[in-house]
């Protein structure tokens, strides 16, 4: 009879460190994109209210645009790339796990947070239109 390591599949134990270790990843991905995002808007709202900064009259569509405003010390775009930030926490979070998966040889996890950027990246393609 085979054991686990003779076998190749990974035991209870070392599959709870695993998901542990998961875990972990995801929620500090989650806190520092977070963190970074919020202390992005923060330091922009002082930046525009020091420097008496209006909201610009048309959209940004842009990011590259916006790293160069916030490059010139513009507020207003440091907190536009702070909300950009926050919403790319979750994208951020989904590719976490589908390597913490892959990692972790579960194929089928894997394989349906792959789907899940797929979407994403669809959505993203047609609202940007």
């Amino acid at each position: 009879m085979m054991n686990d390591k003779q076998s190749g599949s990974i035991s209870g134990g070392e599959q709870n460190h695993g998901s542990h270790a998961l875990a972990r990843a995801v929620h500090w991905t989650l806190l520092i994109g977070l963190l970074f995002s919020a202390l992005l808007m923060i330091v922009g709202l002082f930046v525009a209210i020091a420097k008496d900064q209006p909201r610009p009259e048309s959209l940004i569509n842009s990011v590259r645009e916006l790293l160069r405003m916030g490059g010139e010390g513009n507020g207003v775009a440091w907190m536009e790339l702070g909300v950009l930030m926050l919403l790319a926490t979750p994208v951020l979070r989904v590719i976490v796990l589908a390597i913490g998966w892959s990692l972790q040889r579960d194929g089928r996890m894997a394989l349906v947070a792959l789907v899940v950027l797929l979407l994403l990246a669809v959505s993203v393609v047609l609202s940007v239109g």
